[in-house]
């Protein structure tokens, strides 16, 4: 009788167990009178970007109340990398939620890991062609789609339009008129007097993602690449000849001392420079400066027109029992009215050719400058599980030829650790 009611008492408790384990871990795909309970994970983004991802879960519910019910989480980001530390130990606890969003970058290094599942058949090749090819690029790894964005970004050249014409330097208006790397130098240097530098690039932003976000496209405009096309292999593509070039253009900018490795992070916005290389995110908190007056046209290009690409996408965990339903809020979640609100709130470029459309703001400068690059020349950093390595050693070599060494042996260095990464994924 005793060893009964000892079995009994187990069996409840772990059942107890369970329960509370699977309330307090990752994906659910359950069901509750006929409803699915998914559980989703967003980042601590800037405040507005969270109120959209909570408004529009709450829209996603009410839409769809009786079949599937999504309770949202908000993971705070912390500093570095914390929000994707959360996401790693998860998946080896099996506590994925089952959808989740994550930086571009790292798109294919989760794909590759086992924590996405691919979504290729739960979107449809028409709505798939209304995304921007760059946002395409970066949800796909290994040609299966993976994840879908809301929102763009790119890079641009701000102006100080009273400092040019000052100069006598018209600002390209249109992209056949873009800067070519030559012209961009000798704006620079024009622009470079007194207290003032021609050009700030924020290398006040350290030795991270910045440098690979904004130094990639100085490397595939001059025809380089950061890996060969199947991404399995660096040497010979990170430290090519056209990508050591590259390096050594940023290095000659440096040289001139139109640039600084010691800049402000208010240099172009205190008059302090001329022109910046900055994200597009920052026009916001112009209006603090009533005395700038500022313009906007394209990245400087070498062989091809390129610009850099990149956001925050929505994927469904390999862990979700109900990868349909988890699918359906990341199409809920990147749909066109997702994209046109979350792009008028953080003024940030819609991931959707439809969208801009409805925002006739893009088509007359300075925004044209924006879409203009993100339908035409944006280029998303490579899918794949060595980036967070490839990424960091890439940094340092930008940061290496800003400082003025050289440029070949930290390039060298970075296909090196980059393929012995590589390598850990092939076994």
């Amino acid at each position: 009788m005793k060893k009964g009611l000892l079995l009994l008492f187990c069996l409840v408790l772990a059942l107890s167990m369970s329960a509370c384990s699977n309330d307090n871990q990752g994906a659910s795909g359950t069901e509750k009178n006929g409803e699915v309970q998914l559980k989703m994970w967003a980042h601590q983004g800037q405040p507005k970007e969270v109120d959209f991802y909570k408004k529009r879960i709450e829209e996603f519910n009410k839409a769809h109340k009786g079949k599937i019910h999504v309770k949202l989480d908000i993971i705070p980001s912390g500093a570095g990398h914390a929000y994707e530390d959360k996401i790693n130990a998860a998946a080896t606890s099996n506590g994925l939620p089952d959808v989740l969003d994550m930086d571009g970058p790292f798109v294919g290094n989760y794909a590759a890991t086992g924590i996405l599942a691919p979504i290729d058949d739960y979107v449809e090749k028409k709505d798939k062609q209304d995304f921007a090819k760059s946002i395409i690029q970066q949800g796909t790894y290994d040609s299966k789609l993976y994840a879908l964005g809301a929102m763009e970004s790119s890079i641009v050249v701000f102006y100080n339009k009273k400092l040019l014409k000052e100069a006598g330097i018209n600002a390209p208006e249109s992209l056949d008129k873009a800067w070519t790397w030559d012209q961009f130098m000798d704006a620079s240097k024009k622009l470079t007097k007194n207290n003032v530098r021609g050009l700030t690039m924020h290398m006040d932003n350290g030795v991270g993602e910045w440098l690979t976000y904004m130094g990639s496209v100085f490397v595939w405009s001059n025809g380089g690449l950061l890996l060969n096309k199947d991404r399995t292999k660096a040497d010979g593509y990170v430290n090519g000849p056209k990508s050591i070039e590259a390096m050594n253009y940023v290095k000659d900018l440096f040289k001139s001392k139109v640039v600084s490795v010691s800049n402000g992070p208010t240099d172009f916005e205190e008059g302090k420079a001329a022109m910046m290389l900055g994200g597009v995110w920052l026009i916001p908190g112009f209006e603090e400066y009533k005395n700038l007056d500022w313009g906007m046209t394209y990245f400087p290009y070498s062989k091809k027109k390129t610009s850099p690409s990149g956001s925050w996408a929505f994927g469904v965990s390999s862990q979700s029992k109900q990868p349909k339903e988890a699918a359906e809020v990341v199409k809920w979640m990147s749909n066109k009215d997702s994209v046109v609100e979350i792009s008028k709130i953080t003024g940030m470029p819609p991931a959707r050719e439809s969208a801009f459309k409805e925002l006739p703001e893009y088509d007359k400068l300075p925004k044209k400058i924006i879409k203009d690059q993100v339908l035409n020349t944006a280029k998303a950093r490579p899918a794949t599980p060595a980036y967070p390595v490839l990424t960091a050693k890439f940094a340092e070599a930008f940061q290496a030829a800003a400082l003025g060494q050289d440029v070949k042996k930290e390039l060298d260095k970075a296909a090196k650790d980059t393929d012995r990464e590589l390598e850990r994924f092939k076994k």
